[in-house]
C-alpha cells in the first residue's frame, strides 16, 4: 500500500470505472463508492486509508495521459 492520497487520481478512477468494479478491486463498500461517484459524499471527506487504497488502484489501472507537442518553425 502506498502512502499518498491523490484526489485527482481518485476523481479519474471514479469517472472511468463502475462502483462495482472499484468495490471488488479495493474492498471499499459499493455504497461508499456510489456516494463518491454521485457527489453525495465528498472525496475530501473520506478516511485516509480509503483514499490511499483508491489512489493505489488508480495508479495501477489508469492509462497515462501523454501529449505530444510539435514545434513548427
Amino acid at each position: 500500500m502506498g502512502t499518498i492520497a491523490d484526489i485527482t487520481k481518485i476523481e479519474s478512477i471514479l469517472k472511468q470505472y463502475t462502483a462495482k468494479e472499484i468495490a471488488l478491486n479495493t474492498g471499499i463498500s459499493k455504497s461508499t463508492i456510489s456516494k463518491l461517484k454521485s457527489g453525495e459524499r465528498q472525496i475530501e471527506r473520506i478516511n485516509l486509508k480509503d483514499a490511499i487504497i483508491l489512489t493505489d488502484f488508480a495508479a495501477k489501472h489508469l492509462k497515462a495521459d501523454i501529449e505530444i507537442w510539435r514545434y513548427n518553425k
